[in-house]
């Protein structure tokens, strides 16, 4: 579930993110672009996680 609420949110704000950069420089906005980035975010985000889950940082109980 949470990787889907990722995928919504870096969705969400890359296209935002694409839409201002292409106003602000005069292109037209390509949504294609847009979401592909947000797919490569969510991607990485999950890798990271796996990662995380692996060198076992996740199970380090926090200081008193």
């Amino acid at each position: 579930m949470r990787y889907i609420v990722t995928l919504f949110w870096a969705i969400l704000l890359s296209n935002t993110a694409v839409f201002i950069i292409s106003a602000v420089d005069g292109v037209e906005f390509n949504a294609m672009l847009a979401t592909g980035f947000g797919v490569a975010i969510t991607i990485f985000v999950a890798l990271l996680d796996i990662l995380n889950q692996d060198m076992g940082i996740s199970e380090v109980e926090p200081e008193k």
